[in-house]
Parts: structure tokens; sequence; C-alpha cells
């Protein structure tokens, strides 16, 4: 800003035509790419990354085979380390005829039943020919290594992903636009989300295949596009159209700001955040809806949003509040398969408790109880549903305990004792007795058909088992009675014996 001061007369050096113009621009910050992490090229990951490159050029098939697999089975973790490899590719790329020419090859050998070629198995077949010319090997590999990247981040299928994977789309001057197509006709509405960001992207290769993907996917008709989406792709959907300021995509987005999945209701309610003041009919439309009441005509869009939110939660948690009295009603009752089915139903209405451990010592509970009945199945469901409900709970270690308690009795019944798991029983509850006698060496290698957390009783059956395992060795332990003399086996007479002058084979007839 200092230097648009100097250089454009009469600008008056005022720090609020500073501010303003900083605020303009900030107005395109939703389009622009956003706050990721990006290696260094020269970090160790990248440097990785580019050996891996360079092996695909490798003489040998095996060699060139495993920089591939290598490559195209980079997970969510390597993305920092991907981005920082292709900003090397961006800025490191063949002569415009040489990757026209390559990627031609590509297509050509990869040509498959369907519209769009496998360039994948298209480069690994070029990689395998023999080049004339000086550099085109690598020159072949880095026309290679973009598509193998591209297998890797569709493979990821998140957001992210997706972001680093336009860097890709306007690649080599939009020479990879028609690969671009071809994930659009795979992904199909996965890639809406990316499609809506895109479409403010710096290059305009992206641009102009967001705009193709956004008109494809049918994102200019929120109302169909939205509701037909996979649950776990509406949070992303409904942010990008109310980032782009998307304004018929808010009679939809209002509709999701109730919904029972926190992670849908919190996209929903921060997309209408975002639309702001734009939204304050539809915002008043829902709440005379919900309510049967208009809203007060001094209530801003903030105060509309926020009564209107509280109506949907108190709506959305009077059946829960109603299983959670009933459930604890049978705990207290001792029916605990009716506790079973009113929480069961709670957490099919609100996964997310703002009050889990009740809930979750009723599980544990019910574990217990089927770790007795040797319902090993049932057992471990349930004690894994109370670790994931109150994880931070006092009682968790003896959970978790309890879980890999029963992977070991499992692990016993099909004959394989594993030592190591009773001990990470102990390590979470020291006073398992069922654990205690596995280390003890008292328990025989199957299944333990009953389970009570009493040490006395647990002494008792450790004295039985041992008592039947002695009993066991004592019926099959019988002493060796000496042979006598007169039971001696004779020696053979001479009509048993072969004189061996005449042990020949008679003549064939």
């Amino acid at each position: 800003m200092a230097k648009l001061h100097r250089r454009v007369p009469r600008l008056p050096n005022r720090p609020l035509i500073a501010a303003a113009l900083a605020a303009i621009l900030s107005l395109g910050a939703p389009a622009l790419a956003q706050d990721v992490s990006v290696l260094s090229p020269q970090s160790a990951e990248v440097e990785r990354l580019g050996a891996l490159a360079a092996q695909l050029g490798h003489a040998e098939a095996s060699e060139r085979e495993a920089a591939r697999a290598a490559l195209a089975s980079l997970g969510t973790d390597d993305l920092p380390a991907i981005r920082g490899r292709l900003e090397v590719l961006r800025r490191d790329r063949p002569p415009a005829n040489w990757a026209s020419e390559i990627m031609s090859r590509f297509r050509r050998r990869g040509r498959t039943e369907d519209a769009y070629p496998d360039i994948v198995r298209g480069a690994m077949a070029e990689l395998g020919e023999t080049h004339r010319f000086p550099n085109e090997r690598a020159r072949v590999v880095a026309m290679a290594e973009p598509a193998i990247l591209w297998v890797a981040l569709e493979a990821m299928d998140t957001l992210e992903a997706q972001r680093a994977a336009l860097a890709l789309v306007g690649l080599d001057d939009g020479l990879w636009l028609p690969e671009a197509r071809g994930w659009v006709r795979r992904r199909r509405s996965a890639l809406l989300a990316l499609a809506i960001e895109a479409r403010g992207h710096r290059n305009r290769h992206v641009r102009d295949w967001s705009r193709e993907a956004f008109t494809t996917l049918g994102g200019e008709n929120p109302g169909r596009a939205i509701p037909a989406l996979e649950p776990d792709r509406l949070p992303d959907v409904l942010r990008a159209y109310a980032d782009h300021r998307v304004q018929s995509a808010m009679r939809v987005t209002i509709s999701y700001t109730g919904h029972r999945r926190r992670a849908i209701r919190r996209a929903a309610r921060d997309a209408m955040r975002t639309y702001g003041g734009n939204g304050i009919w539809i915002l008043r439309t829902a709440y005379h809806g919900a309510t049967g009441e208009p809203a007060p005509r001094e209530w801003g869009w903030e105060r509309v949003s926020s009564a209107l939110y509280a109506h949907q939660d108190a709506q959305r948690l009077e059946p829960v509040r109603a299983g959670l009295a009933a459930g604890a009603a049978a705990r207290e009752a001792g029916d605990l398969e009716a506790m079973r089915r009113a929480y069961d139903d709670v957490l099919a209405r609100a996964p997310e408790l703002e009050d889990p451990l009740p809930v979750a010592s009723a599980y544990a509970l019910l574990g217990d109880r089927a770790l007795v009945a040797n319902r090993l199945d049932r057992a471990e469901t349930d004690f894994r549903r109370a670790l994931r409900l109150a994880p931070e709970a006092a009682d968790a270690p003896r959970w978790r305990a309890r879980v890999e308690l029963v992977r070991a009795q499992r692990a016993a019944a099909r004959g394989v004792w594993d030592q190591a798991a009773f001990a990470r029983v102990l390590a979470d509850d020291p006073e398992e007795p069922v654990a205690q006698a596995a280390l003890a060496g008292l328990a025989p290698p199957a299944v333990v058909r009953a389970h009570d957390a009493s040490p006395a009783r647990a002494r008792w059956g450790m004295a039985a088992a041992l008592l039947l395992v002695l009993l066991g060795l004592a019926l099959l332990w019988r002493p060796r009675r000496p042979t006598r003399v007169d039971e001696r086996v004779p020696p053979p007479s001479p009509e048993d014996t072969i004189d061996e002058a005449d042990a020949t084979l008679p003549d064939a007839a």
C-alpha cells in the first residue's frame, strides 16, 4: 500500500483509504486458495517424491512399477508434500510441443472402451519403450508423474485432495482438461463443492473446467443438486454455495439448519450466517413456518436466526429427552433390554449428546452382562459404543480392557493364545481376573465362559481350572508295564525263513 501511495498521483496518504482498499481486496478471499500447508521443495518429503518420480524412468520394469505403486498409494498425510511437489512440476514442464506429443501417446496406449483413456496405463506402457531423442525419456517421466499423482489424489476422496488436484487441471496450458472432464464423469456430485469454489480460481483453464463441471453437475439448480448429495458431501457444498454468495441456494440451505446430524446442521447455520442480512426474509419465512407466528418486525436477521435455531433444537431434542428419561427409568427398574431400546433410539436421533456419560455407563453395563453370558460380539459392540460416547470417562480404561479381553478370548477360541493381548488388558485394568489367570498360566486356551469381577470367585474359578487340568493329565498318564519273558516274540522258525538263494521271482509265463 505504501508503494501505491507513492506511485499514484494526488492520492492522499490516509490510513482510512488504505484500510478501505484492503477491505475491497479481501472480498475476493473465498475464491482464493485455502490456507493449507505446503512443504518447501527442499524438504525431505518433497525430495522423496522427486526420487520416486525419477524411478519411473528406471530401465527395469519392476522398479518402474514399484515407483508407480508408491506414488499412487500416497495418503492424506502426504498432502503437504504433494502440494510442494506440484509446485516443482508447475515450474519445470516439457516444451509445449513435446508435452502434447507425449500426452497423445499416453492416450493412444491407454485407450479403453470408455470414452476417456487410462493415461496411467498408457504412461507405463510408454515408459517401457526405448526413446531415441536426447531428454525424451525425462520428458516422458515429467508427463507420467502428474497422471499418477492424480490417481492418488482422487483416491483420497476429500475436498483438500481435490483442491490440490486443481494444480493438475491447469498444468501444461490446459492439456489436462480432457482428463479433468473424465474426473467429473467418474466422481459426479462428489466434485460439486470444488466446482463451486474453483469458479474464482486464478488459472483460466481451471475456471473453464469449473464452469463446465458446475453446469454438468446441475449446480445452477441448488434445489435439486443439494438434496441429491450424499450426507457426507452436504457440509462442504452448503458452505461453498454460501462462501460464493449463490443466493438461490439459501432456500434449500435453510431446510438443513435443524438437521439431526450435527455436521450438516452446523454447516447450514454457518452458511446462513455467511449470507447474513441477505437471508432475512428466508429466515423470517422459516421462523413463521416452524413456530406458527411471524417474527417481530424489529428483529434483525441474527435475532430471527437465534430464535429459529432454538425452536428447532427444542423440537429435535424433545424425543431425545423423553428417551433419556425412559432409559434411566428402565435401568432403575432393572429392565436392561428396555434400557437398550430407549438409548438406541436416542442415539439414532442425536448421535452426539450433551451429557453422554449416563448413556455410556449404561452400554458398559450391557457389555458386562453380555460378557458374563459369553456373547462376545455383543459385549465388544457395547463397550465400543461406551468408549465412543465417553472416551475420557473415569471408567474408560476398564472399558478398553474389556474390548481387548473379548478380542483375546475370541482368539483363544480359534486356538491362538495371545499372551500379549492379556498383558494389554492388565495395562488398562490391573485387577482383571481372567487376564491375571491367563498370564499366570492357570487358564486353558479356550473361551472363559463365566466372567465375574469378584476376586473371591475368580480365585475359586482358577483353582477349579487347575484341578481340571491336573485331573485330565492324571487320566491320560498310564505307567508302562514291563514286558514278561513269556510274552516276548519268539524267533522265526526255519519254515518262516527264505533262503537267499531261492529268493527269486518266477519267470513270466
